[in-house]
């Protein structure tokens, strides 16, 4: 079939790594490099499409993350090619069947026992780095061919890997390719010049995303948190984070229980008005006059707005180094993520410390990959010290 898609530098060098006879192909790239989005176009119209009965197989560390990414895109590339249908797509099991027989499947570390035993004719494993290495070994030993992509924020068990299953190079059936944002043609022009800024003040961020090495969790805000699968059932506040245009609105609910600090991601969204908020709030369990918001004070205006709905909401006070009292008050505790919380737990992997000259982490965060956590440091901060206009937020 004619498919008229524009892709960049991952989708070509996939295409002409798996032309030349590799057997895996694994990218390592920086934020912005467009690999899952050219990947999928690869599986898709390169790989299933042109392969009748094969079995493709994407692994993620969750479904939500699935949700919102590979899935997505997935179904996104299909309508805009008139090639999806609903009766092809199996939700409850995340299957979707092409008419040629081929099966693209996806299945999230967690209910990836299913998958074990199984063989496969392509595997993708998308943000490697974040999977345990038994299970993708596992994986691919009965995959016929692997792709893979990681973003490089600290080293993992790459190396393992590679010198289990073959060599790199010209000669070797692993292709090893890197990339950054310079190779996206597509990137907005915003997100572009916030990697660049970024890039120029954070040592740990430039070394990551746009050189393409191994990072430190030495720079690294939150080094350790827990991944659970629900949010336990205790009291709680809420804390809002004002976006709108480039900047996501986020809620997360907040709950403390003996020495653990649980965060359970509700809303992470772009272009979402005042009125938009507030008819979204009840679906996501927030109730009028109950439910205790706690917001960034820099709308005052917002704050009104969503006051005037019925909502119990009150802005979080600001003072001489409040972020950094916040973060000290997180770290407090042992941070429980619950799975869901997809964005929640991309910022936490990637909020660091500003690096002074000689690559030394300081005292100042970046103004950056904080937006659910700033919501939820505005409630954990309230539920630590119940009499906010006693402390500084």
């Amino acid at each position: 079939m004619a498919v008229n898609l524009k892709y960049g530098y991952i989708f070509k060098t996939t295409a002409q790594a798996f032309d030349s006879g590799k057997k895996i192909i694994v990218h390592k790239g920086g934020t912005g490099s467009g690999k899952t989005f050219d990947l999928m176009i690869f599986i898709i119209f390169y790989v299933a499409l042109r392969h009748p009965n094969w079995v493709i197989t994407v692994v993620s560390e969750s479904k939500p993350h699935l949700d919102i990414g590979a899935i997505r895109i997935m179904k996104n590339l299909l309508l805009q090619t008139e090639v999806f249908s609903s009766d092809e797509f199996n939700v409850s099991t995340s299957r979707y069947t092409f008419k040629n027989g081929t099966i693209l499947e996806f299945f999230s570390a967690d209910r990836i026992d299913k998958a074990l035993g199984a063989r496969r004719n392509l595997l993708y494993g998308n943000e490697i780095n974040s999977l345990k290495f038994e299970v993708f070994d596992e994986l691919a030993r009965r995959s016929e061919y692997v792709l893979a992509d990681f973003n490089p924020t600290q080293q993992f068990w790459l190396e393992k890997f590679i010198e289990y299953y073959g060599e790199t190079g010209d000669n070797g059936e692993i292709e090893l390719i890197t990339s950054n944002y310079k190779n996206n043609p597509f990137l907005p022009d915003v997100e572009r010049s916030r990697i660049e800024r970024r890039a120029t003040i954070d040592s740990n961020f430039r070394r990551i995303h746009v050189d393409c090495e191994y990072g430190s969790y030495e720079g690294l805000v939150f080094e350790q948190f827990n991944i659970i699968e629900d949010m336990p059932n205790i009291e709680g506040l809420y804390g809002l984070d004002w976006g709108y245009t480039n900047d996501p609105t986020s809620i997360i609910r907040v709950g403390i229980s003996g020495s653990g600090l649980y965060l359970d991601e509700l809303l992470y969204r772009t272009g979402l008005t005042n009125s938009d908020i507030s008819g979204l709030l009840p679906s996501l369990g927030i109730q009028k006059n109950y439910s205790q918001l706690i917001a960034d004070s820099a709308e005052p205006k917002s704050i009104e707005d969503l006051y005037r709905a019925g909502y119990n909401i009150k802005p979080a006070v600001k003072g001489p180094d409040s972020v950094r009292n916040g973060i000290d008050c997180m770290k407090g505790f042992t941070i429980h993520v619950t799975k869901r919380s997809v964005n929640l737990i991309k910022e936490l992997r990637n909020y660091s410390w500003v690096m002074d000259k000689e690559g030394n982490p300081t005292n100042k965060p970046i103004d950056a990959y904080n937006h659910a956590i700033d919501a939820a440091r505005y409630a954990a901060m309230k539920l630590v010290i119940p009499v906010v206009e006693d402390f500084i937020l």
